[in-house]
């Protein structure tokens, strides 16, 4: 149980990044379900998991003290950094899809 918790700026286990990875894929399906339009799940599901991966890691690397409170820290960032970008790609893919009858 202790080397779940070790987690310092330099390792980070595969379990966290597991966690983070599918952070990022949950938040992905959430995105495909509760925003709609004309989204790509694969592309969706690139850009969740890679903005968890490196929410978490970053977070890791530059916040926290305790291995318990980097790893919580970790996963809350992994999930804002996820959501964020995510938002951000659905604005702009729906800004440049989108049609306007004005010609």
């Amino acid at each position: 149980m202790e080397t779940m918790m070790s987690i310092a700026p330099g390792y980070a286990g595969w379990l966290v990044w597991i966690v983070w990875a599918l952070i990022g894929a949950f938040e992905a399906l959430a995105a495909q379900r509760c925003l709609g339009g004309k989204r790509i799940l694969l592309f969706d599901l690139t850009i969740g998991i890679v903005a968890a991966l490196i929410g978490g890691y970053l977070s890791i690397c530059y916040l926290g003290s305790t291995p318990m409170q980097l790893f919580l820290i970790s996963i809350l960032s992994a999930i804002f950094a996820s959501f964020i970008v995510l938002w951000i790609a659905g604005g702009l893919l729906l800004y440049f899809t989108r049609k306007d009858g004005l010609d």
